[in-house]
């Protein structure tokens, strides 16, 4: 087998990953502009106070607030950069399993043996885990249906419906042989 290697993209499932995003950048904007904005009031209201003796209350409030709204501004721009970061490198511990979970089900449809594992520190291990199983089951399952129609093949069935339900059966299981990159399976099938 190959060496085991790590995904090196971080848009696995762009659609996943993109909601992650925007939920971060949305619930960090609205928390920044309600911090902001309730800061800023506390402090002109203090500062109002104190001051409303000197007279220049307007310019100096005029000059604080665009001083504020650029620096607010550059910060948030900067939160949300590192957010996106983040949630782009957290939601690829979602994503990459589920893009995995995908494959594994297309390999499944195609008859092959799918590799159940996925990288250290990855979530959904769970749903692996019982999509393993459940692969297992389906092939013991679907091994025995082959065994079915086999012995069919080699006996004599008067009964039309038996044999129409066998060919049925034979139909749709003649598509499927287990194989593991290429190679089929211990019994052959």
């Amino acid at each position: 087998m190959k060496g085991k290697k790590g995904r090196k993209i971080l848009w696995i499932d762009t659609e996943i990953q993109l909601r992650f995003v925007i939920f971060t950048i949305i619930s960090l904007a609205v928390s920044c502009f309600i911090i902001s904005s309730i800061t800023f009031n506390n402090i002109w209201v203090d500062v109002s106070e104190k001051i409303l003796k000197v007279g220049e209350l307007r310019n100096l409030y005029s000059s604080s607030v665009k001083k504020f709204i650029i620096l607010n501004f550059g910060l948030i721009i900067l939160l949300a950069l590192l957010a996106t970061l983040g949630m782009i490198i957290l939601s690829h511990k979602v994503a990459g399993p589920a893009y995995r979970i995908t494959k594994i089900l297309k390999e499944l449809q195609e008859g092959k043996i799918p590799e159940f594992r996925i990288r250290k520190g990855d979530t959904l291990t769970s749903i692996i885990e019982e999509l393993e199983k459940f692969s297992n089951k389906y092939r013991e399952l679907t091994e025995s249906a082959i065994n079915v129609v086999e012995i069919w093949k080699n006996t004599e069935v008067k009964d039309i419906s038996l044999n129409i339900a066998l060919k049925e059966l034979e139909n749709k299981v003649s598509h499927i042989s287990f194989k593991k990159e290429g190679v089929e399976n211990e019994k052959g099938i």
